[in-house]
């Protein structure tokens, strides 16, 4: 084997290891992209589930006020 040939071989394994890595890099550095945004996100969600739930129950609450001022309006 001369160093021509030799030199062929390491230029194809090296494209061949770069090609590799690319393919199994490039999604994982995608999927942990992801799944930081994801966490965010709920985070989010459950700030906006309990402020949700807080404003429903004041809501519900004034609500029942005003019923229980036009009962007694009726009366």
């Amino acid at each position: 084997m001369n160093n021509e040939s030799l030199l062929k071989y390491l230029k194809l394994n090296l494209c061949i290891t770069l090609i590799t890595l690319a393919f199994v890099l490039v999604p994982s550095f995608a999927l942990i992209s992801s799944s930081q945004s994801n966490d965010t996100s709920s985070e989010e969600t459950i700030t906006n589930e309990s402020s949700f739930s807080s404003l429903s129950r004041q809501l519900a609450g004034n609500q029942s006020e005003s019923d229980d001022q036009s009962d007694e309006a009726d009366d």
